[in-house]
């Protein structure tokens, strides 16, 4: 079963998921209430929890495998019971989409 790879720590300011088997930490962050700035070196996916987007970024990211990341995701949106929750690796936020160079 995918939920039983993964447990959920709350940290003073956002919910961290834990991978049991690597130790792999994912930060979750909310784009509506939190100041969030993607950390470079580190992996970031963002999902639609009913409207509020979420940031999921990894903590100390040595090239795990994705499929613990995505699972991890996967796993909260059912955590949350919103399985459909819309998934993306694009940042939703205007200022931080990419721009086309012309």
């Amino acid at each position: 079963m995918l939920g039983s790879n993964y447990f959920l720590l709350e940290e003073a300011d956002h919910p961290v998921i834990v991978h049991g088997q690597s130790g792999l930490r994912l930060n979750v962050f909310s784009l509506e209430t939190q100041d969030f700035r993607p950390a470079p070196g580190e992996i970031h996916i963002f999902g639609d929890d009913h409207g509020e987007w979420l940031a999921f970024e990894t903590d100390g990211w040595t090239m795990e495998d994705m499929d613990i990341i995505s699972g991890a995701v996967r796993w909260y949106a059912i955590y949350l019971d919103y399985p459909f929750m819309e998934i993306t690796t694009t940042d939703p936020r205007d200022e931080f989409r990419l721009r086309v160079l012309e």
